[in-house]
């Protein structure tokens, strides 16, 4: 009997780390550059110890993108929802559905990136919410026709909150201003690479993870760190039961899997001609 259940649970963890996940960031070209945010040394000075973003009340609760390689739009879309909570105390899941059907720029379930996405949102006047335009291309695997859709959140802006590295090993990223920018201009829609996170279940990720720039291949949102632990925790798209519920921590002081390499923040506001949500 205990052989057997020592059996049941080497298969279960075998299944585990076989299986694959749906990523898709496709770094797209920009027609112009992203501003960099200005991390002051007063900004530095207000770094707490640890921060958890997603125990207050700044994130929305883990998603799944399934089959779909959407990443890119889930990472973006937490992003203005963050970005939204920042400004006005307001949590609303908002439509990544949009976001995959109706940016042209991006390439749906096979691939995109942040700058095009926040873009997208911006030119379009805004994005409706997850409840009007619900999620089909998790579970399809298809990008799906744009359909209509209500301007109810809209994006004022969006910067990178430390210089990015988008060339070469991305060894000198600045990870104490990351810190700065992250407590205060809240969660970070971050792009990693996520080649060997498929077998992760808990603690503080030990793989060898390059965070060279050729290497990034899935964006998340980074929602906190602890210094003394030295961990930066992040929010995936892989589902609740995927990590420490959806969860993963990155070991901080080595860019590992690229955490840093491309860091932004959005800024966000109800479109006052919208219908209140």
């Amino acid at each position: 009997m205990v052989k057997a259940v020592a059996l049941l649970a080497t298969a279960a963890v075998a299944s585990a780390e076989n299986r694959t996940y749906a990523k898709g960031y496709v770094r797209m070209p920009r027609n112009a550059p992203v501003e960099v945010a200005e991390i002051t040394d007063e900004m530095r000075a207000r770094v707490p110890d640890s921060l958890d973003w997603s125990k207050k009340g700044a994130t929305t609760p883990v998603k799944d993108q399934g089959n779909c390689g959407s990443c890119w739009a889930y990472s973006a879309t937490e992003g203005i929802e963050s970005g939204l909570f920042m400004a006005s105390g307001t949590l609303e899941e908002l439509s990544e559905q949009q976001v995959i059907s109706c940016d042209k720029t991006d390439g749906g379930c096979n691939g995109g990136d942040l700058p095009t996405a926040f873009d997208y949102v911006k030119k379009a006047g805004g994005i409706d919410t997850e409840k009007d335009y619900p999620d089909s291309s998790a579970s399809s695997g298809n990008t799906g026709r744009c359909k209509s859709f209500q301007k109810k959140v809209k994006v004022t802006g969006y910067k990178y909150a430390i210089p990015p590295c988008d060339s070469g090993a991305c060894k000198n990223q600045k990870e104490s201003d990351m810190m700065a920018a992250l407590n205060e201009y809240g969660p970070l829609s971050v792009c990693v690479n996520a080649e060997s996170w498929n077998g992760y279940s808990s603690g503080i990720y030990t793989k060898r993870c390059s965070g060279a720039a050729s290497n990034l291949d899935h964006c998340v949102q980074l929602v906190g760190y602890d210094k003394s632990a030295n961990y930066w925790k992040v929010l995936n798209s892989w589902a609740s039961d995927w990590g420490e519920n959806g969860f993963i921590r990155l070991p901080m002081g080595k860019n590992a899997c690229g955490i840093a390499d491309e860091a932004t923040y959005v800024t966000a506001e109800v479109e006052s001609s919208a219908v209140e949500i």
